[in-house]
């Protein structure tokens, strides 16, 4: 059996910025089909960082750092990814998206919700946003992240 190599950093970080673009579009797609709150999340993690007291600016400045900030944590997830699964591919991927959404739902969205958020909290797997279609929304969106940057980085043939 040949060892295997790891992706380069640029491609990691690459594949990891597509991805989590990808994640992003899922989201956007899948709320208003599932008839989910546009913006809780959001304002949620807005108000426990005591950012504008919890209000979204809808300013380009602000959306743009939004989605910086999720594409910085997308490629921190990827270089983990790559570095506990080198031979991963779209399925390992796909799982490793699922647990990266369980880690966020069972433990950072509850410290998150510790800082003192004054609203109704995220709930048991981010439920409290919109019921469990919310928990459906972010569980595939990050299968989608999870499964696109497995299939960048692996492919099924294993390729490095």
């Amino acid at each position: 059996m040949a060892q295997v190599r790891a992706a380069p950093l640029a491609r990691v970080a690459g594949a990891s910025v597509i991805a989590g673009l990808a994640q992003i579009a899922t989201v956007y797609v899948l709320q208003p089909l599932l008839g989910t709150e546009r913006g809780a999340f959001s304002r949620f993690v807005a108000s426990a960082l005591r950012l504008e007291e919890g209000a979204i600016v809808a300013s380009p400045a602000v959306s743009l750092t939004g989605v910086a900030l999720l594409l910085v944590a997308a490629v921190l997830w990827g270089i983990l990814f790559r570095t506990v699964a080198p031979a991963g591919n779209a399925v390992t991927g796909v799982a490793y998206g699922l647990a990266v959404w369980l880690i966020g739902a069972l433990v950072i969205l509850p410290l998150l919700g510790a800082l003192g958020y004054g609203g109704p909290g995220p709930g048991f797997l981010g439920m409290g946003f919109s019921g469990a279609r919310s928990a459906f929304v972010a569980a595939a969106a990050h299968a989608v992240y999870g499964g696109l940057l497995g299939a960048m980085l692996g492919g099924p043939t294993g390729r490095n």
